[in-house]
């Protein structure tokens, strides 16, 4: 991927302007500023990361990213075919869907022609901080096949380290186990001492005095034990913070069996026996993870995925789901919004980590957050032993 102009600073602002001006986008400071942290946890290398974390920031709608596709080819991948006509997107590219449908324009969207000719009224210049750099041939070849690739084409990363947990982790993990007070169970069970006298329990106990009742029995409805599930995000935006998201899970491992573990890219996939492998010393990396790691991000796909596989199965009262995510979605926004309702409906709790939440200054803005935001009951970060005690004071469930 080449830059249009010298800088990223001056890059980032002149392709909003172009989104704004040309596109009719709404794009104001904060989109801005997001998605220049957004490009500060990505690889740059990366045409299709780059092109997905920009999307994600600044599009709504299916017809708004249909122009940013075609203004991101634009800007970013020029090549002589797509001067004065308007580029046409992958999504384009694919068998329209809407041409039967009356009264519907099928042309792609185009823009006025004027960012073009600013391009070439400051090449002609050849001079200042805004120049457009030079591309030989063979780079333009190399943006050219660059710019067939599918956002989701990112090169999968090798099996993820399972970090270790030392004693500390593990006993802020038993207390949070603790802490979770789910109410009582619905089914009255033997017990030392209770509120129902147990009367059957009482005179087979007799038997052994002589008919006396000396040692009354009692029956209690115990404390629900709670359920943990933990999904970790393990696309490369995430690649800096999955580590502690996997060590976290392996505490609450330690510290509870009931405890599920998935990890997610663009798929779903259950590593629950690796990570119990690695608390044992068996094992010291994930085995390798397809799909489920160091891709792109489909959220909402992957929870869906989820509720279809184990749902029924791991979904109750009692269990508490933990997503690991920073919330950059590229899937669509209405299965993300379904997923995360359904999963808040049927469990005790929707945790949401998020680690860029202690970033000075950052707001959950992006697409996927801001939809998943509503049915969140705990929103925190995770970064370190700390952020987990926190976590473990402040979690709330429905009882």
């Amino acid at each position: 991927m080449m830059y249009a102009f010298g800088g990223l600073p001056e890059n980032l602002a002149s392709f909003c302007a172009l989104l704004r001006h040309e596109y009719a986008f709404r794009i104001g400071s904060g989109e801005l500023l997001d998605a220049a942290r957004a490009l500060d946890i990505v690889d740059l290398s990366s045409e299709p990361a780059v092109r997905s974390a920009l999307r994600t920031i600044l599009t709504g709608t299916h017809d708004d990213v249909v122009a940013f596709d075609e203004a991101f080819d634009r800007f970013f991948l020029p090549r002589p075919v797509m001067r004065g006509r308007g580029a046409r997107s992958a999504l384009e590219r694919e068998p329209e869907a809407g041409a039967g449908r009356e009264g519907e324009a099928t042309e792609p969207r185009r823009a006025t022609g004027a960012y073009d000719a600013e391009m070439e009224a400051g090449a002609a210049a050849g001079t200042g901080p805004m120049t457009p750099i030079e591309i030989s041939q063979e780079e333009e070849a190399g943006s050219i096949a660059r710019a067939s690739y599918s956002p989701m084409s990112v090169e999968r990363s090798e099996a993820p380290e399972v970090p270790g947990v030392d004693d500390a982790w593990v006993a802020v993990a038993r207390g949070l186990v603790r802490r979770m007070q789910l109410g009582p169970a619905r089914k009255w069970r033997p017990a030392a001492r209770g509120r129902r006298f147990d009367l059957r329990r009482t005179l087979r106990a007799s038997l052994q005095t002589g008919g006396e009742p000396l040692a009354p029995r009692w029956r209690a409805r115990p404390r629900r034990q709670p359920r943990f599930i933990v999904l970790i995000d393990g696309s490369r935006s995430m690649s800096q913070y999955a580590g502690t998201a996997l060590r976290l899970a392996s505490a609450l491992g330690r510290a509870t069996s009931r405890v599920e573990v998935f990890t997610f890219s663009t798929a779903l996939q259950r590593v629950t026996t690796d990570l119990q492998r690695a608390a044992i010393g068996r094992v010291h990396r994930l085995h390798p993870l397809a799909k489920a790691w160091g891709g792109g991000t489909k959220i909402g796909a992957s929870l869906a995925e989820f509720l279809r596989r184990f749902g029924e199965r791991l979904l109750t009262t009692n269990t508490v789901v933990i997503v690991a995510s920073d919330g950059l979605d590229v899937g669509e926004p209405e299965t993300l919004r379904s997923a995360t309702r359904a999963i808040t409906r049927r469990s005790a709790a929707l945790v949401w980590l998020n680690p860029l939440l202690e970033t000075p200054g950052y707001e959950p803005t992006a697409l996927g957050m801001s939809i998943a935001r509503p049915f969140v009951t705990t929103f925190s970060a995770v970064n370190d032993l700390d952020g987990f005690v926190r976590l473990s004071r402040t979690l709330r469930v429905r009882t």
